[in-house]
């Protein structure tokens, strides 16, 4: 996967977080991780409403090559409020089955 595709990737993770659309990742990811309930409360323990984060936030896309797992990407995004940048984030595994993206919701931490 490219940077690019990784960037779109993260976006489209962090519009279904800031819309509420659990269910909808839960499905994207096979709730492998983390199920929409377990988002659902994390996203809750922010104690606010989430929103995109600006455009610059993606040119420096936090993006590290899993050791020993060709092709895997680990992905730490930043949480955002209309306060701005929290000290909360998600963390995502991207890789690729049959040509095709494989998101991985690992965590979201919440401090």
């Amino acid at each position: 996967m490219t940077p690019n595709d990784l960037t779109l990737v993260a976006k489209h993770v962090m519009k279904l977080l800031v819309e509420r659309r659990f269910d909808e990742l839960e499905q994207a990811t096979g709730g492998t991780r983390l199920s929409a309930d377990d988002m659902e409360a994390a996203v809750e323990d922010v104690g606010a409403r989430l929103v995109m984060p600006p455009e610059t936030m993606w040119k420096d896309l936090r993006i590290t090559p899993v050791r020993n797992w060709a092709g895997a990407f680990n992905l730490k995004l930043p949480l955002y409020t209309a306060n701005g940048r929290t000290a909360n984030s998600v963390e995502l595994t991207v890789h690729t089955k049959n040509g095709r993206p494989v998101i991985e919701v690992d965590d979201i931490i919440v401090s």
